[in-house]
């Protein structure tokens, strides 16, 4: 029956879910390198970066942690065939979408840091949260 199971799953699932993996890891040593876990996070930032860095809320910081480290959790959930990854990616999603609303709407750094790491981010946590839930669909995911 496992044989069966594991058979009825696409290789590009599999795929998708190890390039999500490698994906939310980049983005949880992105968010352990901002908190200054590997030195100091304003290391090599211009002063108009800096100054930027240093007005982010904790309220934001905390959805950048929740962002990453369930879009982890949730990428290792596919890989493994885990129903909860569609929770846990739908939760990454809207952490991440504050997240970058708060830098596209608010903070006023879209000047400085640009636009294609939102959009990237953005883009990468809504299709996650998708294959989750066509996976779900498809009884992939158990």
């Amino acid at each position: 029956m496992a044989t069966a199971l594991s058979s009825s799953v696409p290789l590009w699932f599999r795929l998708a879910a190890l390039l999500a993996i490698v994906w939310n890891a980049f983005g949880v040593a992105m968010y352990l390198s901002s908190v200054g876990l590997f030195g100091d996070p304003a290391a090599g930032l211009s002063a108009a970066e800096r100054a930027a860095a240093e007005t982010i809320p904790p309220w934001i910081t905390g959805a950048f942690a929740i962002g990453t480290f369930t879009g982890l959790a949730g990428s290792i959930a596919l890989l493994l065939r885990k129903a909860w990854a569609q929770p846990l990616l739908i939760v990454s999603l809207v952490a991440l979408l504050i997240l970058e609303g708060w830098i596209v709407f608010v903070s006023g750094a879209l000047e400085i840091f640009g636009l294609a790491v939102p959009i990237m981010v953005s883009v990468g946590a809504l299709l996650l949260a998708w294959l989750a839930t066509h996976a779900r669909s498809r009884r992939w995911l158990t």
